[in-house]
């Protein structure tokens, strides 16, 4: 019985001085929330460091406004002729990317990854909200099947219409 006892013990111990020796888990990384973020060439700009039009990054006579979660690659966007949204170079940031600086989405223009990006919603869903287009208001999305009043409150957060009069985001939620 003593030899049990003492060997229960000495694992005991073990554990315990393993636990002690081995690493803390790292600190949590904090978050900084971006009001407007673009990616250049794979590297995030936030705010003040995020370009705003096409003219600021190639350096030239283009023109064309830079939406906040929009992706370009400078080498395909400045050698092209006419720079817009969704040609060569221009593109939008990875789904994930997108929820993590929580970029809002327009319900009438965004793909079905930025739309994935959204609480609740994956591929089949996106697909519903594409064929569904177009939206006047987030709330629009009930009649999208498989999207009830749970699901709606979490996307309200993230969606946005855009008017089709091209104005610009109305925000309506």
């Amino acid at each position: 019985m003593r030899v049990g006892a003492g060997l229960a013990l000495i694992a005991a111990l073990a554990v315990a001085l393993a636990a002690w020796l081995r690493p803390a888990a790292p600190e949590l990384l904090v978050r900084v929330a971006c009001e407007f973020a673009v990616e250049v060439d794979g590297v995030l700009r936030c705010d003040d460091e995020a370009p705003r039009d096409v003219a600021s990054v190639c350096g030239d006579g283009t023109s064309g406004a830079l939406n906040h979660g929009d992706a370009i690659v400078r080498a395909s966007l400045c050698t092209g002729g006419s720079p817009r949204p969704g040609g060569l170079g221009w593109g939008r940031m990875r789904g994930d990317d997108l929820e993590a600086l929580a970029v809002p989405v327009d319900l009438n223009r965004a793909s079905a990854s930025e739309l994935e990006s959204m609480p609740g919603i994956g591929p089949e869903l996106a697909r519903r909200i594409i064929e569904g287009r177009p939206y006047s208001t987030v709330d629009d999305l009930q009649r999208v099947r498989g999207i009830g009043p749970a699901r709606l409150t979490a996307v309200r957060q993230r969606g946005r219409v855009t008017t089709t009069s091209g104005q610009g985001p109305s925000d309506r939620f």
